[in-house]
């Protein structure tokens, strides 16, 4: 099962982190794959989503930015491409704005177009302490389509070591017909050369479920 992956990759993950290089910005230029998975903790255990993407980071700007997403199942997936800039970046505070274009994938997705319209806020009160906020208004661009807007993710979180992370979170979803679901989480983040592994452990509709999120960022020469 997939928590047992998890506990596998947690350990091997955590034995290296103190011949890790510390996390930095991203470079100039760099390129970011992301995966990220889930599974509830309850019966039947069935993946509640994939979702892979990648983008590339040409200094301030993120262009291009591709890909795939969908709740577990194929026939209802989503493609997505977008672009946009670090619109602010301070001493405590940066700001990136991205846009995308969604495309329905599959028998399901009814060949819905939407865009996803991305603002990430991340705020640094301490060396040890920072946040960051993710929302995702969903703006409908045909019949098929519809509204909805979701908080990602916002997140506290508290560098135990320079290469473990822990935290709160919470994230939620409100859709066109149905009601608004909070989501809250509990977060440890584990950095090394392989990349950023963060295990959440969130509660949802029905129970909870674990979440992988996977992020390796390569710089280029």
């Amino acid at each position: 099962m997939l928590r047992r992956i998890f506990c596998l990759l947690f350990i091997l993950v955590s034995l290296p982190v103190s011949f890790a290089e510390p996390a930095v910005s991203h470079p100039p230029l760099s390129s970011v794959f992301i995966v990220r998975t889930g599974e509830p903790l309850q019966a039947p255990h069935a993946l509640s989503y994939h979702m892979y993407e990648y983008a590339f980071v040409r200094g301030r700007w993120i262009f291009p930015d591709v890909g795939y997403y969908d709740a577990g199942h194929a026939n209802d997936g989503q493609w997505f491409i977008g672009a946009g800039p670090e619109i602010y970046h301070g001493r405590h505070v940066t700001w990136t704005q991205e846009v995308y274009a969604v495309q329905g994938a599959g028998s399901a997705a009814h060949n819905q177009r939407y865009l996803w319209i991305w603002p990430i806020l991340d705020l640094r009160f301490t060396k040890r302490l920072t946040s960051q906020t993710v929302l995702l208004p969903t703006v409908p661009l045909n019949r098929s389509a519809r509204w909805g807007f979701d908080i990602d993710r916002s997140k506290v979180e508290y560098a135990l070591r320079p290469h473990l992370q822990v935290g709160v979170g919470y994230c939620a979803t409100k859709s066109a017909t149905g009601p608004w679901m909070s989501e809250p989480f509990l977060t440890t983040t584990v950095t090394n050369r392989a990349g950023a592994w963060e295990f959440w452990l969130e509660r949802v509709t029905g129970g909870a479920q674990i979440q992988l999120r996977y992020q390796l960022v390569h710089p280029h020469s």
